[in-house]
């Protein structure tokens, strides 16, 4: 769904990244796994950031297309782009299919996997009919979840409201499959200095509390706050620079996240809870607690249902009161770590779907 350039440039950070990652190693000795990226404008510049490669055992399969993008909506562009899909039988005949990005099931026969006579898994990550970004195609996007759920052969979902999701259109059938870590990637050695450090790393927009962000900063002055991510919404960028314990680090490219992991205290996902969720699993929790650290999180869909230990699940009226009771004056907070879930890593994840596509029997 997110495009090859977007992985490299940013890392496999994403569910659809660690998949075809994992994808990519347990079929070492079945041949290459292709990777067809969403078609891109074909003028927009583009260098492969240096040092930077491609998951082992996977082969790119880009497109770029001359039709133009819509300047007043730029979500338009998954409309659009869907009819530039490359044929399939082109790149050495059809195959078994993971698709992420629902709008594939509008593009043409030879580029559509779900017409290709094999199996097909349409494996859900956040729930478009909600997510605020896509209200402007959300006709469109229930035209193309109503094609794919009509056609895939297995349906996967991330989390409780992507189940329902599924559901609404027929599919019963939907296999809850929430989000995982790769627990070997990360050091639960604590390498935090100064002042208590409270982390945030992933997107910074519509998804998160901002009150609660800076009621919190406000109550802990002594405290630093540390957010790794890109701005997505230009009007949390002037609230959280004023905070002057906050601090902004721009996005950070996924294999440098381990590293800043071991200088956080306390590992936050202050989501906003009903209005502002969007259906799907937090992946930054798992990593969090793969890296020793306790998590302070908002009361969202799934937070307490994943079997991770120290994880507080406290709503917003309430987390001042919690992070009052953890601070100890003059002592870090403790690391806290424990096993992942065998059943929670993105291994174990990745081989059921392969499972269900019958490319692994075991």
């Amino acid at each position: 769904m997110h495009g090859q350039r977007k992985l490299l440039s940013e890392g496999y950070r994403t569910r659809d990244g660690h998949m075809i990652e994992w994808f990519g190693r347990h079929l070492e000795d079945r041949g290459e796994v292709g990777v067809v990226s969403r078609p891109e404008p074909a003028f927009l510049p583009y260098r492969q950031p240096a040092g930077r490669a491609v998951a082992q055992n996977t082969r790119p399969i880009e497109t770029q297309t001359w039709r133009l993008p819509s300047i007043r909506d730029r979500r338009r562009w998954w409309v659009g782009s869907a009819q530039s899909y490359p044929s399939l039988y082109l790149e050495d005949s059809a195959a078994p299919a993971v698709v992420w990005n629902p709008f594939v099931s509008q593009a043409a026969v030879g580029a559509n996997p779900f017409t290709s006579g094999q199996p097909t898994v349409i494996d859900l990550l956040d729930d478009w009919t909600v997510h605020f970004a896509f209200q402007s195609i959300k006709p469109e996007v229930e035209r193309a979840y109503a094609a794919s759920f009509d056609a895939a052969s297995v349906v996967t979902a991330n989390a409780e409201g992507t189940v329902e999701l599924a559901r609404r259109f027929g599919r019963d059938d939907v296999i809850l499959l929430p989000n995982g870590v790769d627990p070997q990637r990360f050091d639960t050695h604590s390498q935090a200095a100064g002042p208590t450090t409270i982390g945030y790393v992933g997107k910074i927009g519509k998804r998160l509390d901002l009150d609660l962000i800076l009621k919190v900063a406000a109550a802990f002055p002594g405290m630093q706050f540390i957010f790794a991510g890109p701005i997505l919404d230009a009007e949390y960028r002037k609230p959280l620079e004023s905070m002057p314990n906050v601090e902004l680090l721009g996005d950070v490219h996924y294999e440098d996240v381990p590293s800043l992991l071991t200088r956080f205290d306390i590992g936050w996902v202050p989501h906003n809870v009903g209005v502002g969720e969007v259906g799907g699993d937090v992946i930054k929790t798992y990593e969090y607690r793969a890296a020793g650290l306790p998590v302070l999180t908002t009361p969202i869909e799934g937070a307490n249902s994943r079997g991770l230990t120290s994880v507080a699940v406290i709503d917003r009226d309430h987390q001042v009161d919690w992070i009052h009771a953890l601070d100890r004056q003059g002592e870090r907070v403790a690391r806290a770590p424990g096993d992942v879930p065998a059943d929670a890593t993105w291994q174990v994840k990745s081989r059921l779907i392969l499972q269900k596509l019958g490319l692994i029997v075991k």
